[in-house]
């Protein structure tokens, strides 16, 4: 988070390593992994394209994974709405697939930028898939209600 132009030469080899971490049975390592990708995302922007794919596949079926820790899922959906801020034709066409969860893991935490980059990039998925947030329209409205100062 502080020491990204440093890092930034080895983001290359990094952001696979960080990928490699995505296991919710090790729940610590794969929410700091989780974290340290949107945090990446934010800082590299478009120059982490090359990796919103993989990313996305590992990060979908653990937000929608039952029972699974409460920080895990905010950052997962956290780090999903970030990935659809720096590359949301990408990520838009699996919205419908990863929104009902998304909305209700971000219901719940406070107002702060994590959260403000978040809706952004779900803003930026919805206007490339409208259709993709349709049926999960009232998770989607009570998600937006959450915000006690929105940006």
């Amino acid at each position: 988070k502080s020491c990204s132009a440093v890092l930034r030469p080895a983001y290359g080899e990094i952001v696979p390593l960080l990928v490699s971490q995505l296991n919710p049975e090790y729940v610590s390592v794969c929410n700091n992994a989780t974290w340290a990708v949107g945090e990446i995302a934010v800082k590299v922007g478009s120059e982490m394209r090359s990796f919103v794919p993989e990313l996305v596949a590992q990060l979908v079926p653990i937000i929608n994974r039952p029972n699974l820790n409460k920080s895990l899922l905010e950052n997962t959906a956290i780090t999903l709405g970030r990935l659809g801020l720096i590359a949301p034709d990408l990520v838009s066409p699996l919205l419908e697939q990863f929104v009902h969860p998304w909305c209700s893991s971000l219901r719940n935490i406070r107002d702060d930028v994590e959260k403000e980059h978040a809706f952004q990039g779900l803003c930026e998925m919805i206007k490339l898939n409208p259709r993709g947030v349709i049926p999960h329209f009232v998770h989607l409205c009570d998600a937006i209600a959450s915000w006690q100062t929105p940006p």
